[in-house]
């Protein structure tokens, strides 16, 4: 997990910032952080921190996405789960409502999240349809 920590040090009210992964401090002055902040949750200072480059792992970035689609499929399913007993009700056909609500369940393994080798591509996966994942 990246964490931004700023602080003033000693007497001349110098502000540092660092970034914290796991157990390890890291001034942020010495390195390259990402821009882009979702994966956050999924920094890393790499195999070899004095490289100067904060990226991201992106094993632990699919695992935030798949939680964040699994986030934004909850409404959804209400929905159809709604739909599905009133169609039960009336006696009205469920088969599609049934489709929609296992696309919902399967989105979060939608193959293109394991083809995402950057934090853009995976991002760029939205299984939902009309519900943008942030």
């Amino acid at each position: 997990m990246g964490t931004i920590i700023t602080f003033c040090l000693g007497k001349d009210k110098h502000m540092t910032t660092y970034i914290k992964i796991g157990a390890t401090s890291y001034n942020a002055a010495d390195y390259t952080i990402p821009t882009e902040r979702t994966f956050r949750e999924a920094w890393t200072a790499g195999a070899n921190p004095e490289d100067g480059i904060i990226s991201v792992n992106m094993d632990a970035a699919k695992d935030i996405w798949r939680d964040k689609i699994r986030q934004a499929r909850e409404p959804e399913l209400a929905k159809l789960d709604t739909a599905f007993m009133k169609a039960q009700e009336t006696g009205a056909d469920t088969t599609a409502i049934v489709a929609q609500k296992q696309a919902l369940r399967d989105a979060p393994a939608h193959a293109d999240i394991d083809a995402a080798t950057t934090p853009d591509e995976l991002k760029a996966v939205q299984p939902i349809p009309n519900v943008t994942v942030e």
